[in-house]
């Protein structure tokens, strides 16, 4: 369920709801309800030991950079755990869990988090 949607909503759903329709990266749409997106991103989060550092609210794309432009391996050195043991790992819950936040911050949905290429931080 973490990262098998493609649009999120601010409320919780008994179960996800497929639509024939295509989407970006499939040729269904998944709807999903974030509060249950986020206790699980939240428990991923605390297993990894997610540091505070992590953007929250930012502007598009920042969350990405930050892993991209170094300061992910940066943080890493001198903060080390089980998030630094794979960067691309800890991306993945970072950005599911701040998608979740945001639709329920803001009360309105989101779209798939995915992004359009792979993420490689090695």
């Amino acid at each position: 369920m973490l990262g098998d949607w493609s649009v999120l909503v601010p409320f919780s759903l008994d179960e996800e709801i497929r639509l024939p329709v295509g989407s970006a990266y499939t040729d269904e749409t998944v709807i999903v309800g974030a509060p249950q997106v986020l206790a699980l991103a939240e428990r991923l989060a605390a297993a990894l030991e997610l540091p505070a550092e992590i953007p929250e609210v930012t502007e598009n794309l920042a969350l990405t950079f930050w892993f991209l432009e170094g300061e992910a391996e940066e943080l890493a050195t001198v903060r080390p755990g089980p998030w630094a043991e794979d960067l691309d790992r800890a991306f993945y819950v970072a950005l599911y869990l701040r998608a979740a936040q945001h639709a329920l911050r803001r009360g309105c949905p989101s779209p798939s988090a995915e992004p359009e290429r792979s993420l490689t931080l090695s």
